[in-house]
């Protein structure tokens, strides 16, 4: 005798199978989610909600173009369902069919006026910025993005895409936030935005973000140094290492993350903040210290790695780089950041080739990955190969608009070609996004010796060690060549003597000193550092003839000799 399934016994065995659906969902047992899922769709006659979990079902098992050929199936429901519609947009979207998604959402009533829901219009507003992003349309994105927050100010996504990441002005960035329309009881989540922001938007001398900086080769003691990649030791940065080193929290009074609940002080995105705004003041030893407190927690925590692996290049620890890369692409293969590590060890052994490589890579997984964008031109720097490297930092400077970098690089690598009025505009406008980054008055005060200007050159570059924490070898050694030509060698003995406190083993500071103790007709002493310059860089042909000199000017000195 066969089973009669009545209406009654259907809906029982549906109640039944919505349970099992949910144990498997809740388990990941997608396979058999989607079995059950399936059953049940089909007993209930696609009833709406039955609909979505099947389709939830197969987006969660990665099943994208099943998902849309089911929603195409049953295009009546779908039209009436607006997780429905989100759900359809979205595979098309991880289909990486951008100009459906786009029409899509364009033809569906996606927006705030046609979806009553202000969180679920923030969602398409969302998916509408990731959409123009991903076709490099930055404009559009940044509007619906902004949509997007305005609509849902909890919508972290679009939050985290404009704040700290360089896409939008200072002023802007700042106005965001004071918009953001939170609960009294979420302030916290404000001053959390703001600690990021206030960490990306650090002057106190960083070179490149959440990168590195490229440096041009050391200048003869006949021309000031373009070199801005010397280590650089911010404000109290002896204090903060020693807090580190302790596992005190540094410089907690310092940012925002002081107004947050005590436990959230210590929470890796807090942490990752601090360790960005350290790094940014150049303290690069506190940075690493801290990323690495993160990383040590959460050893994938990607909004720290950055930053970690900057600080990783400038302290030169290449063996931990390589480490690091190693592990990064078996766990994320198909992240940025992994083959921007391993780009940066190609970097730190002088393969820049290899370096160049793994950077294009990076930017193929993610085409606003800015720390590739600077690596990359810097790659190309290095070897002189300007063409190439102003190209990477012009789409750097046009992707990000709110960092003064890309110009400062731009303006350094004029300077490099002698375009000496193009390198002025670069670094004029990239001081007006930044005024007080010591590095950009180090580059005009360049510019200025260049053009034979140097009163004013020496007034910039007193400039950019006033805004140092602390002494910059780079500056000093730039101040003490304008001093030679301004024939001031007791101040230039001076600013050489600096540089070589900060860097012993700097040959041009070394023959900087010989050649200011030459002119103020001391050779014997001159002699003992052109020797020492040669020691540490054999090739400076600057040194050794001026080194003969030095040694005729000894001899010809008469000699007093005591009985």
């Amino acid at each position: 005798m066969g089973t009669t399934y009545d209406q009654a016994t259907v809906e029982k065995i549906c109640c039944r199978l919505r349970g099992l659906v949910q144990d498997a969902f809740q388990k990941h047992l997608y396979t058999t989610a989607i079995f059950y899922a399936d059953k049940l769709a089909s007993l209930s006659h696609f009833e709406p909600e039955d609909l979505y979990t099947l389709a939830e079902c197969y987006f969660k098992n990665h099943e994208y173009r099943r998902v849309l050929h089911l929603l195409r199936q049953h295009g009546n429901i779908v039209g009436s369902d607006e997780r429905l519609k989100l759900l359809a947009a979205q595979s098309l979207l991880a289909c990486k069919d951008w100009e459906e998604c786009l029409r899509y959402l364009e033809d569906h009533g996606c927006d705030e006026d046609s979806v009553a829901d202000s969180k679920m219009a923030s969602a398409f507003a969302l998916l509408r910025g990731r959409v123009y992003e991903v076709t490099e349309n930055q404009k559009e994105a940044l509007v619906w993005y902004e949509r997007a927050i305005q609509l849902d100010a909890y919508c972290h996504e679009a939050l985290d895409r404009l704040v700290g990441t360089h896409v939008l002005p200072l002023e802007q960035e700042m106005a965001l936030l004071r918009s953001l329309r939170l609960h009294e009881e979420d302030e916290w989540l404000r001053h959390m935005y703001s600690a990021k922001l206030a960490a990306a938007r650090s002057s106190c001398g960083c070179a490149a973000p959440a990168g590195f900086a490229a440096g041009a080769p050391a200048g003869s003691a006949s021309a000031p140094s373009l070199d801005i990649a010397a280590s650089w030791w911010g404000r109290g940065r002896r204090r903060r290492l020693r807090q580190a080193f302790d596992g005190e929290l540094p410089g907690t009074d310092e940012s925002s993350a002081s107004l947050l609940p005590a436990p959230l002080v210590r929470n890796g995105d807090t942490l990752a903040a601090r360790s960005t705004k350290f790094f940014y003041e150049g303290d690069y030893e506190s940075c690493y210290q801290v990323s690495k407190r993160v990383l040590e927690v959460d050893p994938y925590h990607l909004a720290a790695l950055p930053v970690h692996i900057g600080s990783l290049v400038m302290l030169e620890k290449k063996s931990v780089v390589f480490y690091v890369a190693h592990q990064l692409v078996n766990a994320h293969p198909a992240t940025a950041v992994a083959w921007f590590t391993v780009g940066c060890y190609y970097y730190m052994v002088k393969k820049y080739q290899s370096a160049r490589r793994f950077f294009n890579k990076a930017l193929a997984l993610d085409h606003n990955f800015a720390p590739a964008w600077i690596a990359y031109g810097h790659a190309f720097a290095l070897q002189k190969e300007s063409d190439q490297a102003l190209a990477a930092y012009r789409t750097a400077s046009r992707l990000f608009p709110g960092s003064h970098l890309p110009w400062l690089f731009i303006g350094m690598e004029y300077v490099r070609t002698n375009s000496l009025q193009l390198a002025q505009q670069c670094l004029d406008y990239s001081r007006t996004l930044m005024p007080t980054d010591p590095h950009i008055y180090n580059e005009i005060g360049v510019v200025a010796f260049h053009r034979k200007d140097y009163r004013k050159a020496i007034e910039f570059l007193q400039q950019a060690l006033s805004l140092c924490g602390a002494p910059h070898e780079a500056a000093c050694t730039n101040l003490g060549h304008a001093f030679l030509k301004e024939k001031v060698y007791d101040c230039a003995l001076g600013a050489f003597q600096q540089a070589h406190g900060l860097n012993p083993q700097s040959s041009a500071a070394l023959s900087g000193i010989a050649f200011a103790l030459q002119l103020l007709d001391r050779p014997d002493d001159a002699i003992e550092y052109y020797h020492r310059s040669l020691s540490i860089n054999r090739d400076d042909q600057f040194a050794a003839e001026m080194l003969n000199y030095a040694v005729q000017e000894a001899a010809e000195q008469p000699c007093s000799m005591e009985l």
